[in-house]
């Protein structure tokens, strides 16, 4: 029987742990510091990537790439199979993530926006004119307290680079910024050196552009594991309702809680968006129904369990850890 090509192990797992602190970290310095040779770290991390394992890439900022609004949209659908109309809903390009759940609504996205009357068009328009689509209503974040870049549903909807996506605004970063940034979401690991060369600039400029781009938070390098295969087989949308105002208390104590990758303040039905991973329904259940339910400050919670991914833009986040 041939290996599985995305089954892991201790090795596997140091270098992942190391890119995730900084992806650009040479092969020769993970051979030394994991006691292997350099060979071994560039077989291992072309089986990665090749497998959907573990993508190193650019991650950028989606608010300082002039995205300040951002929006769960719980949809309903009615008369149509479910993943049909998911999938249009997955072309519009202000949608960066698409999601089957189960619960009261079919489908939760996350939508970005440039300003309030693209948020409106996009949810007000463009997904309740989408054949089969019953229902639209949406949770607008005011602020990201959490967001875990760490983790994603990699290789979901096909190969992101295809996948519709927003426009930059040409005002939020100029179009060198835009080239180096493609270079690196292309290939994170490439050297300052040949991104220069592919752009036919200075390897300062580049070295320079970088590390203001990193100082600002507009971007950071890092390795992103697929859910799956590092052992988290259920995730969730949690809608949660905090008891008698006490949003702070209740954030407070959200932001403790492990297993928790986004913790959002939303503005609509839920005082808070959260998105849960756990191992398992049972271990998730657990999460929701034992950790978050017990905490003081929450009156009550509302579950929408994942079924599925059709798109996620996993190189647009938001750097708040």
């Amino acid at each position: 029987m041939a290996p599985d090509a995305r089954a892991i192990d201790d090795l596997d797992r140091s270098i992942v742990e190391r890119l995730r602190v900084d992806g650009r970290e040479t092969n020769r310095s993970l051979a030394t510091a994991l006691g292997v040779n350099e060979a071994t770290i560039a077989a291992r991390l072309r089986r990665l990537e090749s497998s959907n394992v573990v993508h190193v890439v650019a991650l950028t900022d989606m608010h300082r790439l002039g995205f300040p609004y951002f929006a769960f949209a719980m949809v309903t659908t009615s008369d149509r199979p479910i993943t049909e109309v998911a999938a249009e809903i997955a072309a519009v390009p202000q949608t960066i993530f698409v999601n089957l759940h189960t619960g009261r609504y079919d489908v939760v996205c996350g939508v970005l926006a440039r300003d309030r009357a693209e948020l409106g068009q996009v949810i007000g328009e463009a997904i309740p004119g989408i054949s089969g689509v019953r229902s639209v209503r949406s949770e607008l974040a005011v602020d990201v307290l959490r967001f875990d870049s760490a983790w994603a549903a990699l290789g979901a909807g096909g190969d992101i680079s295809t996948q519709p996506r927003p426009s930059v605004p040409p005002e939020a970063v100029d179009a060198l910024d835009l080239q180096i940034i493609g270079a690196l979401q292309r290939d994170a690991r490439s050297s300052n050196r040949s991104v220069a060369a592919e752009l036919d600039v200075s390897e300062g400029t580049v070295r320079g552009r970088l590390r203001r781009m990193e100082d600002d938070h507009l971007i950071r390098i890092r390795a992103v594991s697929d859910v799956e295969s590092f052992g988290f087989g259920a995730a969730a949308v949690v809608g949660v309702h905090a008891r008698d105002g006490r949003i702070d208390g209740a954030a407070d104590q959200l932001m403790r809680l492990d297993g928790v990758a986004a913790v959002i303040r939303s503005l609509g039905e839920f005082d808070f968006m959260l998105i849960v991973l756990a191992e398992s329904r049972v271990a998730l259940l657990d999460v929701v129904l034992t950790q978050i339910q017990d905490i003081p400050e929450i009156r009550s919670t509302e579950t929408f369990e994942s079924a599925g991914t059709l798109k996620h833009i996993y190189t647009w986040v938001r750097l708040v850890d």
